[in-house]
């Protein structure tokens, strides 16, 4: 990185509403130039030509993932000291460590503020913090809020079919591992866009089923119970929460 304030941000995320809500709180409140990629692989090829000032880089994502992307990042010349940044639900200090020992500088907690994401980024980078956000963007971000918020019933439903596929003895793996891809991806944009209860119930439902995906056998009754439990108070707090920032 220059001298010069850091400006080129190459942003990696595969969740589509949150790509969205990230590039405008980095570029029209932060004022960064944001180059945004899907995947790792799509970074990886993107970082030559966009010669950026940091990374971010989400953890969790299908195909390589952030460490991954981290590792293929440092073996390449254009990457080799770019400064990184992870985005993670996993922020426990051991976790955080962890990532740090990889080589990233530091790691910013989902869901995130949209509002402060920008400053965040440039506190980290040791610059100053951003500035006084128009109304005319916070209409447009409370205006994001509301797609999300409507989009929210479909991936309830979304949720409910692939848990009631896996009903009836038909336990199957990889359709598990889906549901969970599905769970994770409501926990984080639901976080982001401010239906926290959601956020929350969302993730304690990918916990539990990561749970049950840690055994080699077929969950027994009551853990199946457990988790039709947890899928309904992800369904009732969706229908009832609004959101809260």
């Amino acid at each position: 990185m220059s001298d010069a304030a850091p400006n080129r941000i190459l942003y990696v995320e595969d969740d589509p509403d949150i790509q969205t809500i990230a590039k405008i709180a980095l570029e029209k409140i932060g004022g960064f130039t944001v180059r945004v990629c899907s995947s790792g692989r799509e970074a990886l090829d993107a970082v030559s030509g966009f010669a950026p000032d940091c990374v971010i880089l989400d953890v969790m994502m299908p195909g390589m993932d952030g460490p991954s992307t981290l590792t293929a990042l440092r073996a390449m010349p254009a990457g080799a000291n770019v400064p990184v940044i992870f985005m993670t639900a996993k922020v426990q200090s051991s976790e955080i460590a962890q990532y740090k020992a990889l080589g990233a500088l530091d790691v910013i907690a989902k869901p995130f503020d949209p509002m402060s994401l920008a400053g965040t980024v440039r506190n980290i980078l040791g610059k100053a913090a951003a500035g006084r956000v128009p109304a005319a963007l916070l209409e447009q971000l409370q205006q994001l809020r509301q797609g999300v918020g409507q989009e929210i019933p479909s991936r309830i439903e979304k949720i409910e079919a692939a848990w009631r596929s896996l009903g009836g003895g038909r336990w199957d793996a990889e359709a598990a591992k889906n549901l969970r891809s599905l769970l994770h991806s409501m926990a984080g944009t639901a976080g982001t866009f401010g239906f926290k209860q959601t956020s929350l119930q969302a993730r304690s439902a990918e916990s539990r089923l990561g749970d049950l995906l840690a055994t080699s056998d077929a969950p027994a009754q009551e853990r199946l119970e457990k988790m039709t439990e947890s899928i309904l108070a992800l369904s009732r707090a969706a229908a009832s929460e609004q959101p809260n920032r």
